[in-house]
C-alpha cells in the first residue's frame, strides 16, 4: 500500500503541468496572432496599392498626365502639370518608407513612370532641393529603392534613354480612363481598343 501511495502524483506535479500547458497555449497563441497581423499588414499593403493604381488611373491625374505629355514632346521644359504627378510619387515614397507599402509591390506597379520622372524632371528636381534639401526627398528616397530593386533583377529600365522617354510621352497623350467600374473582360477590351489606337496613331 504504500509503495502505490508514492506513485500517485503530488498536487505540486499537476500545478507544474497545468502551467506547461497554459504556457504552451499562450505561446501557439502569440504565433497565431503574429501570423494574424502579419496578414492583416500585407493585405493592408496591397490595399494602399491598388488605391493608388486606381487614383493615377482617374481624373485629374488623367489629365495631368496627358498634358504633361504633350508638353514635354512639345520641349516644354517646366510644365505645371509636371508638380501633381511628383506630389503624387512622393506621397508613395512615404508611404514606402513607413510601411504602408511593399518596395516589391511599388516597383512592379510604379517603377517604369517613376524613373521617366525621375530621368526626365532630374535637372528640376535638382534645381528644388538645392534651394531646399527637403523638396522631393521621398520621391528621391523611392527612386534609390526602386533602382536596386530593378539592378537586383537585372532590369534595364531604371535610366531610360531619350528614345524611351519620348515614346512613354506618346503613349500618354493617347491614355483615356477605363471604368474601374467595369467588368475585367471590358476593362481589358478598353486596353486593347486604347493599344490599337497608339499603333495606328505612330503608323
Amino acid at each position: 500500500m504504500t509503495e502505490t501511495w508514492h506513485r500517485i502524483p503530488s498536487p505540486d506535479f499537476w500545478t507544474a503541468v497545468f502551467t506547461g500547458i497554459l504556457a504552451a497555449t499562450a505561446v501557439v497563441a502569440l504565433v497565431v496572432g503574429y501570423r494574424q497581423l502579419k496578414e492583416f499588414h500585407a493585405e493592408g499593403q496591397v490595399q494602399h496599392l491598388l488605391t493608388l493604381d486606381q487614383k493615377l488611373d482617374q481624373e485629374p491625374m488623367l489629365t495631368y498626365r496627358r498634358v504633361l505629355a504633350e508638353k514635354r514632346l512639345k520641349n516644354e521644359e517646366d510644365p505645371d502639370e509636371l508638380y501633381p504627378l511628383l506630389d503624387f510619387f512622393e506621397t508613395v515614397g512615404l508611404l514606402v518608407k513607413r510601411g504602408y507599402l511593399d518596395d516589391s509591390d511599388v516597383w512592379n506597379t510604379f517603377s517604369y513612370p517613376v524613373f521617366i520622372l525621375n530621368a526626365d524632371a532630374r535637372q528640376i528636381i535638382e534645381q528644388q532641393q538645392r534651394e531646399d534639401p527637403t523638396s522631393y526627398e521621398e520621391f528621391s528616397s523611392l527612386v534609390e529603392r526602386l533602382q536596386r530593386i530593378e539592378s537586383d533583377k537585372h532590369g534595364t529600365s531604371a535610366h531610360p534613354s531619350k528614345d524611351e522617354i519620348t515614346d512613354y510621352w506618346k503613349q500618354e497623350t493617347v491614355r483615356r480612363q477605363i471604368n474601374p467600374q467595369a467588368s475585367p473582360s471590358t476593362q481589358k477590351d478598353e486596353v486593347v481598343r486604347q493599344a490599337e489606337g497608339t499603333s495606328r496613331e505612330n503608323v
